[in-house]
């Protein structure tokens, strides 16, 4: 179990490093389509194993992003890996507040939809 919390730890890093790289003007373009192409594979509907397998549609998903990532970060120049390290860094201190707050942002959205859905049915 232990192994996995520190696989996922590794990936939050590794992913917020690629986030700023992307950012990054001095990325090459191949490396920015890749990291995007992999993006949309997660979210997109259309698989290589659909969603509707049980088990293994889902692993395909949860396989291509950090697959992807874990191989991109090795192809970065190294000043650009260097420098997006240490952005991510400074956005790793921040980052349970942004998500404390998008957690809160979230939570009033619900509730106004609810509330509205309630107003509407009375």
């Amino acid at each position: 179990m232990w192994k996995l919390f520190s696989f996922l730890k590794m990936f939050r890093e590794d992913l917020l490093v690629m986030m700023a790289a992307v950012k990054d003007p001095r990325t090459p373009v191949a490396i920015k389509a890749a990291f995007l192409v992999g993006l949309l594979y997660c979210i997109s509907p259309i698989d290589v194993i659909p969603d509707t397998v049980p088990v293994l549609g889902m692993v395909d998903d949860a396989a291509v992003l950090p697959a992807a990532v874990f191989g991109l970060i090795r192809f970065l120049p190294p000043h650009v890996r260097a420098d997006a390290q240490a952005k991510a860094e400074r956005l790793g201190r921040r980052l349970p507040y942004i998500v404390a707050l998008a957690s809160l942002a979230l939570i009033a959205w619900i509730a106004l939809i609810v509330w509205g859905v309630a107003a509407i049915f009375r």
